[in-house]
Formats: structure tokens, sequence, C-alpha cells
């Protein structure tokens, strides 16, 4: 079936459900009004799942296929010509804005800007989650 030219991909929302370090399930919203539930990400039904914690998804997802959450770790390239880094993804909320914040350089980048994609989201690459290194949290500062 062709998708439906009346849905837009951003009319779309998606959490993802823990409680502390542990990965419940996923939610996500179509269109403004249907919400459905998930343990798996592929099997969806209108049960609630319930939660502690709501990571929200940032519209993208990695070179595998697997969507990107906020408190995801990720192996990107600040510089094409430079080796990977590694670098957590934030909301920053005084600016309402998704961040990629590099603690090898102790810098952060935003993933749009002025509506520009400032990374190609082919080239990143979930490989961890900040939830799962509570020092790592603390050393950057983030509290949930």
């Amino acid at each position: 079936m062709p998708p439906n030219p009346n849905l837009n991909p951003m009319d779309e929302i998606r959490h993802r459900l823990r409680k502390e370090h542990q990965v419940l399930g996923y939610r996500r919203e179509i269109g403004g009004g249907m919400v459905f539930y998930s343990r798996d990400g592929f099997w969806w039904s209108g049960k609630p799942i319930p939660y502690a914690q709501l990571d929200e998804w940032v519209g993208w997802k990695d070179r595998n296929r697997q969507h990107i959450f906020e408190f995801d770790i990720i192996r990107c390239k600040l510089d094409p010509d430079a080796d990977d880094c590694l670098a957590a993804v934030l909301w920053e909320a005084n600016r309402k804005r998704f961040v990629l914040k590099f603690w090898e350089e102790d810098v952060h980048f935003p993933l749009v800007m002025e509506g520009i994609q400032l990374f190609d989201e082919r080239k990143l690459q979930v490989v961890s989650h900040l939830f799962l290194n509570p020092d790592l949290m603390h050393r950057l500062g983030v509290v949930e």
C-alpha cells in the first residue's frame, strides 16, 4: 500500500518508556490523537505501558535505522577528517532544541539550526544510553 499523502511523518511523536535504567517499551502518537504502545517497537497496541521516565524521540533514525532518543549515546564525526567521537543526545530547554554534547571536546552542537540539519543521520550510530552510565551523567551535569 502506498504511503498516505495526507499524513506528514512529522505528525508522529515517539517516546521511549523507562523506569530508571530499564527500557519498558515505546509510545507513539500519530496524527495528534491516536496513541499506541509497544514493548519492542515492532508490535503496537492501544494498551498503555506503565513507566516512570519518558525520553523524547528526536525525529531521526541512525545508520542502523534505530530511532534516536534523548539520553542516547551516539558515535559520529564532529569533523569529517577526524576520528569518530562520542556524544550524548540532550534536550536544551532554554532554546527548545536537541543537541549533541561531546564530552571529549566539552562542546555541544544543535542537531538542527535555522531549519538546516547539521548532521547526516546516516552517519550517526546509537551505541548506548546515558541513563546506563550514571558517572557520565554526573560528569556532564545531566539531571533527568
